[in-house]
């Protein structure tokens, strides 16, 4: 491996790792995979755009984004593993698109020149994987965007230039400045949680993907920093490799995202929020769900006037025993909060003929 000759004199506030030349425009763009992932992305967001009924560059509307394959935990639990990979190349609106691709620009190449591209593009990939995999198990929220790839590409260059420091301390007894990788990791992750719409356990998720594969790399490459130790190498890529599995199968199992769901709806301060969970809820599995909870949504249903979903579920509720008592109860309170709107469709679906 590559490293900068070590001076006797304190070292600078800079980046660690060696400095490489990058191509610029056209040539960046298309010769580098750095520059074509960014090409990628561009032309994935247009797609995103020619598909939306009202095209804007604002905001990509769900239903497009989940139908090109963002990341969207009910049918993930349906058996769309591939949710998990397509979300790196999706973007929510143009700002998402432009600060993804500027930080590709600012920060692939270098990595791409010091690991080769083999390694390069198994680590982003692996990166925007990870991130997705720590995003299902986390997060219930819809999540897209290159941002796991990318912290990947950050935790590696910052565990490079933290060996090098430390390798720096230990020849000039001079304890280096915190480097620039450092400081970008610290700033976005700190930024990640400031903001309630970033996915910040994607970005946790591709972190660490960064880091073991920092580490697993400077172990098995014989190099001037750390003592080669294949063995430990394969040892922590086994762990991490097998972490991650684990991690996606739960994130991806129908009773974790069962449980999740109905957690969310229970601590919802709102009925559209209570609401928003028992439909995702209902969506996975409505024919198994327990009987309070459907009955819960269509109370909510009626509360918020959406009757083609009450109608789905007064047919389903239909067939229970206590239908007929339920319901006049339900009636009953319907009429006492005042809620006519609700309470006439409720009798007039109780006066039709049930077939």
């Amino acid at each position: 491996m590559y490293h900068r000759p070590i001076e006797t004199t304190p070292p600078p506030a800079q980046a660690f790792l060696p400095p490489v030349t990058q191509p610029k425009g056209m040539e960046f763009l298309l010769h580098t995979w750095s520059g074509r992932l960014i090409a990628i992305n561009v032309i994935v967001f247009a797609i995103e755009v020619f598909l939306s009924p009202q095209a804007s560059l604002s905001s990509i509307p769900f239903e497009v984004l989940i139908k090109m394959g963002a990341k969207e935990p009910v049918l993930l639990a349906q058996g769309e593993w591939w949710r998990l990979i397509a979300p790196m190349f999706l973007h929510g609106n143009l700002l998402h698109l432009l600060f993804n691709n500027w930080a590709l620009y600012a920060v692939a190449y270098q990595l791409e020149a010091l690991l080769g591209v083999r390694k390069f593009l198994l680590l982003y990939f692996l990166a925007g994987l990870g991130g997705n995999i720590l995003s299902s198990v986390w997060s219930l929220n819809l999540s897209v965007g290159a941002s796991g790839a990318l912290f990947g590409l950050l935790g590696c260059a910052w565990f490079f230039e933290r060996t090098i420091q430390q390798r720096v301390k230990q020849i000039t007894g001079y304890p280096p400045k915190a480097g620039a990788y450092t400081v970008m990791v610290v700033a976005n992750i700190l930024f990640g949680f400031i903001i309630p719409q970033i996915d910040n356990a994607a970005h946790i998720g591709g972190l660490g993907v960064g880091v073991i594969a920092a580490y697993v790399i400077l172990r098995a490459t014989p190099n001037r920093l750390v003592p080669q130790q294949v063995r430990r190498a394969r040892i922590v890529a086994g762990i991490g490799g097998l972490a991650f599995v684990l991690l996606a199968i739960v994130g991806s199992t129908p009773y974790y995202v069962k449980w999740r769901l109905l957690r969310a709806a229970d601590t919802a301060e709102h009925a559209d929020e209570r609401y928003f969970f028992l439909s995702r809820l209902l969506q996975l599995d409505a024919a198994n769900s327990d009987r309070p909870t459907l009955w819960h949504h269509f109370r909510l249903a009626l509360e918020l006037k959406d009757f083609r979903r009450a109608q789905s579920d007064f047919k389903l509720l239909s067939k229970d025993s206590d239908f007929e008592q339920k319901l006049s109860g339900l009636e009953a309170e319907l009429a006492t909060q005042k809620d006519s709107v609700a309470a006439e469709w409720l009798r007039l679906k109780r006066d039709e003929p049930m077939n």
